[in-house]
């Protein structure tokens, strides 16, 4: 099979993509198949790749932005190309971080309390968003409702973004000013779109677990066990800098609830093929953070790990994935 594996983007996770476009590009050629490994520099490039015409198959290698919030997904329903992983509504439901913690909390999936944030970077404006919008609130007014509906320790972090990019957690209130402004500055990378979501999370203390979801089964529960601070940027993509366990040493039937909400979320986001669902477990209580439609790919990511420990070889993961997209087309 002729496969394009898209990677890159203009996201600030162009980075981390371009290694799982790599890892996804190399699995894919070890099953036998034949690969065109291409770096866009914007999802409004793919119309013009001519490329995408000869191949039976694409895989979406983008991290964050267009590339994973249902852009890229929408371009390729419109283009009738076949694609791995999830389609273009549950993309964009995924990546809203806010709306999917809506759908966990109305199906009684735990989630931690938020508060989702409307940031103008050009012109500082404000808005905060709780069942409805209100605009020109100051940022001491956002503190204030923080402060009051989440208090402290708190996480603030880019309402549509992954591989704990822009990820802030404030332990102080005097820092919150602070890191709310490091995290929007993140953010910025596109001054014609200002408006700039920003999700303010009450912190869960704990151990942290993801369930990898594989064509609707669900793989051992991994917990991430990181040697300093906490799951961020360079404990995920540094080689040792964290430890994985894998079934995570979670008694039952906490492992098997946990198991089972990841599978629940799954199915009702809409993914497809294969995801990624974070929890934090504190004691016997458990939270769902987040579902990614688009885990990481590289030498050190989660899902990968979950499938080698039952057996499931990188390429095969990979290659299953876009096996299972072909009667789409």
């Amino acid at each position: 099979m002729k496969i394009a594996v898209l990677m890159g983007g203009d996201s600030p996770e162009r980075g981390i993509s371009l290694m799982t476009g790599q890892a996804v590009a190399d699995g894919l050629r070890r099953a036998g198949h034949e690969v065109e490994l291409i770096d866009i520099p914007a999802v409004s490039a793919v119309m013009d790749l001519d490329v995408l015409k000869e191949v039976e198959m694409v895989f979406p290698a983008l991290h964050g932005g267009e590339g994973e919030d249902g852009h890229l997904q929408a371009v390729l329903d419109v283009l009738k190309i076949p694609y791995a992983l999830s389609g273009a509504a549950a993309s964009a439901l995924a990546m809203d971080k806010s709306s999917s913690k809506r759908v966990m909390r109305a199906a009684g999936i735990p989630t931690p309390d938020w508060l989702q944030v409307t940031w103008d970077n050009r012109q500082e404006k404000e808005g905060t968003e709780s069942g409805g919008r209100s605009d020109g609130d100051t940022l001491e007014r956002i503190y204030q409702r923080a402060a009051s509906d989440l208090g402290f320790p708190l996480v603030i972090k880019l309402n549509g973004a992954g591989s704990s990019v822009g990820v802030e957690i404030v332990k102080e209130p005097g820092r919150f000013k602070e890191a709310f402004l490091k995290v929007a500055q993140v953010g910025s990378t596109d001054n014609s779109a200002p408006d700039l979501d920003i999700l303010m999370e009450k912190f869960i203390p704990g151990r942290e677990l993801t369930a990898g979801i594989f064509l609707g089964r669900r793989l051992p529960l991994l917990e991430i066990q990181p040697s300093d601070g906490f799951y961020d940027y360079g404990n995920k993509y540094t080689v040792g800098a964290s430890e994985y366990l894998v079934p995570a040493p979670v008694n039952s039937p906490l492992y098997e609830q946990i198991s089972a909400d990841a599978l629940r979320i799954f199915e009702l986001i809409g993914c497809r093929g294969l995801a990624r669902v974070d929890f934090r477990l504190d004691g016997d209580s458990y939270n769902c953070l987040e579902i990614n439609t688009i885990p990481g790919m590289t030498e050190t990511s989660l899902v990968p790990k979950a499938a080698e420990a039952v057996g499931i070889g990188f390429e095969h993961l990979v290659e299953d994935v876009c096996l299972a997209a072909l009667p789409r087309k």
